[in-house]
């Protein structure tokens, strides 16, 4: 009885000996890579979006860079005036 309940025991604790399960951990780094693609995926387009409600500020940056270009070129005289 001793006998059979020492290899009872031992074959059910065999696995904790084993190692790690490879399989499982790969999944998980597989799952947790196409999580970030998924977030990252979600981000460009939210920003996509955010661009697509707001048209005009690229025309604002262009606007503002001109008159700013503009303002360079121009001598320090014709500012103070």
């Amino acid at each position: 009885m001793l006998d059979l309940v020492s290899v009872i025991s031992f074959a059910t604790a065999l696995p904790a000996f084993a190692g790690p399960d490879w399989q499982i951990i790969e999944h998980g780094r597989k799952v947790t890579a196409e999580r970030m693609r998924q977030e990252q995926a979600q981000r460009a387009h939210d920003e996509q979006q955010k661009n697509l409600q707001q048209p005009d500020n690229q025309a604002k940056k262009n606007r503002m860079m001109k008159a700013c270009m503009e303002m360079m070129t121009k001598p320090k005289q014709e500012l103070g005036q």
